[in-house]
């Protein structure tokens, strides 16, 4: 199975995309299918191990798929081609893509760099010990002594002399080191060629468009051959000039990489202070290619980039390199760099190629620094601007409208001429519930806090809420509107899985490409807004039945699906408690997109079946503040025609 999979996946790239590949690297993808089946299987399952590692052949446990382990690591390690001493079409700053090592598969320890000390870090102490003693060295000690003992020149070698030259011999000790490491080893260590597992990423990131969701890269292919995951059925067709050249592939590679880096800093940044300044490092060292990026986009389109077309460039290099940009304003901030970190913000709203959906909060972010620079003429300006492009989303906008007021009396503006806002978000109900807080010296240190329930039991907050809704009849989950997403999703199955070009590249999806963005709905508008216009005048029941029918038996993995947790029932009387108009509205905020995601939604969703009543609940302690998503939440909810309540939970009594 392994063997097949990864194998149907080198035959799909290559089909139409060979054009990616040297001709190094398409001679060692082709050497592969030459190998006997034990040398390919052995090579692929070691793919899916944790790359730059040396695996013991006795210890892989692959007895029951290799007849025999030790002629299959022979065969991996056989040179299939010359080794080569020249780079084929790399520019320099893609020295890593390098192909002079692609002449064979793997290597064994007896190969590896530092010789014997090398060979002894792969040993545990147990066996450094066990070595030792065959040596007649003494087997106590720590991992490093143990090493030191077993390489130390011994007292006793014997002196040769040639000419008027003294050298000592430690041939005979060196193997007899060497036996014993090997002996303990049986049948040593295999690693596959660090180039040869980068090619197969580089494989893997073209099959995939991206990093693999799931795991390796043959995971997905894996749950869905084992029957343990049914992706939903759909039509898929590959676009063969995704990636127009080699070059422009190595560059998505090189940018995604970074942006990864930049992602794992930004997230040290609390716990390591360090991390800020080697973030504005990493933003130093690919300014410059971000730069060329954009030029390379305003040259392929000089009149703007067609929205038909925006979505490809999601697989060119400026994609990943504008987040490393954003990224980095988050360091400059730590930094108290506002003057750099303006530079940045305004040179990333001087683009529309990349991450539009992002502009709204590049906006705010350049106002709010601009105002601390002590300008507020200029942040008013900022705050103006923001309101005039197209791609600001909602959530934005109230907070942007708040600013200006702020700015405007800060500024002594005239009453007359001052900004009036466009809409006011609506004020929830709020519900205040006193409870017993669990604050015990063991919990203070916790991330949650624990209160006391009615049955005197410990339980969250959102537990104790769900409870005191309870007596007013309601049931419902604390899920942050995964409920609402499920049957959403439901409703527009035939829409999501309808063959668009460029949103299903691959057998393994779990949903479009484009789901989630603004551009899901721009393709899709009249079948969308036909299905939207039969959910709200038939209620949507019909459809939500037919799809749950057919694929809750198959478990389908599909974005926001979660059988497991929702029976039918759930999901049917949630829907009919809603209603058609309303869950038309939802399914429209969906569909539409724009960088409105699921994060905001109010904690709870409650309802009561007898009557037909729905509430969302936010559950918030008595000083904390909605949040700008979860304003625009509440209000697009309001304006759906359903209740939303906000539960301010405060401390009645604290325990002794």
């Amino acid at each position: 199975m392994y063997v097949e999979l990864f194998q149907e996946m080198v035959c799909t790239v290559l089909e139409k995309e060979s054009h990616l590949f040297t001709a190094s690297e398409q001679t060692c993808l082709s050497s592969f299918f030459s190998l006997e089946y034990d040398a390919r299987y052995l090579f692929v399952r070691l793919l899916q191990r944790k790359r730059d590692q040396w695996y013991r052949l006795g210890k892989l446990g692959y007895e029951a798929d290799v007849g025999d382990m030790a002629q299959a690591a022979h065969d991996l390690c056989r040179p299939f081609a010359a080794p080569s001493t020249s780079q084929e079409s790399a520019p320099p700053e893609f020295a890593y893509a390098s192909t002079c090592e692609l002449y064979r598969f793997a290597m064994m320890d007896t190969e590896m760099d530092g010789g014997l000390p090398a060979r002894l870090s792969l040993l545990t102490v147990d066996e450094l010990r066990l070595v030792a003693k065959r040596l007649g060295r003494k087997p106590q000690g720590t991992r490093a002594e143990l090493t030191a003992r077993l390489l130390a020149k011994p007292s006793n070698a014997t002196l040769f002399a040639q000419g008027r030259e003294l050298r000592m011999t430690m041939s005979a000790t060196q193997e007899r080191l060497e036996a014993a490491i090997t002996m303990i080893m049986q049948g040593g260590c295999i690693q596959l060629i660090p180039s040869v597992v980068l090619l197969m990423e580089r494989l893997a990131l073209v099959y995939y468009r991206g990093k693999p969701a799931l795991g390796t890269m043959l995971t997905a292919a894996v749950l869905h051959r084992t029957h343990k995951r049914h992706f939903p059925v759909y039509t898929y067709q590959r676009t063969p000039d995704l990636f127009a050249s080699r070059e422009a592939l190595l560059r998505y590679e090189c940018a995604l990489q970074a942006a990864e880096q930049m992602d794992d800093l930004v997230d040290e940044l609390r716990a390591r202070p360090a991390a800020a300044r080697e973030g504005v490092q990493l933003w130093e060292a690919w300014h410059a290619q971000w730069v060329n990026a954009l030029s390379d986009v305003a040259q392929q389109y000089p009149h703007g980039v067609p929205r038909a077309t925006y979505p490809r460039l999601r697989f060119h290099a400026g994609w990943p390199l504008t987040r490393v940009m954003f990224k980095a304003c988050e360091c400059f901030a730590r930094l108290g760099e506002r003057e750099r970190e303006r530079h940045v913000l305004t040179q990333l709203l001087a683009q529309r190629s990349f991450w539009r959906g992002r502009r709204g909060a590049w906006h705010e972010r350049l106002a709010l620094v601009t105002a601390q620079c002590q300008n507020a003429a200029a942040a008013l300006t900022c705050c103006h601007a923001a309101l005039a492009d197209p791609d600001t989303h909602m959530v934005y906008q109230s907070s942007l409208e708040r600013r200006i007021a702020r700015l405007e009396s800060r500024l002594r503006v005239p009453k007359d001429e001052r900004h009036q806002p466009r809409s006011k978000l609506h004020a929830p109900t709020v519900d205040l519930l006193t409870a017993t807080r669990l604050d015990t010296p063991a919990r203070r240190g916790a991330l949650r806090t624990m209160w006391r329930g009615a049955q005197n039991e410990d339980c969250t907050v959102e537990e104790l809420c769900l409870a005191q809704y309870a007596q007013q009849g309601y049931v419902g989950y604390h899920c942050e509107g995964q409920l609402v997403h499920f049957v959403c999703v439901l409703l527009l199955w035939d829409v999501l899985f309808t063959p668009i070009a460029g949103a299903f590249e691959m057998p393994y999806q779990r949903g479009p490409l484009d789901w989630a963005t603004d551009l899901f709905y721009t393709a899709r508008r009249d079948a969308i807004e036909a299905q939207l216009t039969d959910i709200a005048t038939t209620g949507g029941l019909g459809i939500l039945d037919a799809v749950d029918a057919r694929e809750r038996p198959r478990q389908t993995y599909a974005v926001g699906c979660r059988w497991d947790e929702y029976p039918r029932e759930t999901l049917r009387h949630f829907a009919e408690c809603l209603g058609g108009p309303a869950l038309a509205t939802l399914c429209r905020v969906l569909c539409q997109g724009d960088g409105l995601t699921m994060a905001g939604f109010p904690d709870l969703s409650l309802w009561r079946y007898p009557d037909k009543q729905v509430c969302f609940v936010e559950v918030k302690s008595p000083n904390d503040r909605l949040s700008e998503v979860q304003r625009v939440w509440i209000d697009i909810l309001h304006r759906a025609g359903l209740r939303v309540h906000v539960a301010r939970v405060q401390a009645e009594t604290m325990p002794a």
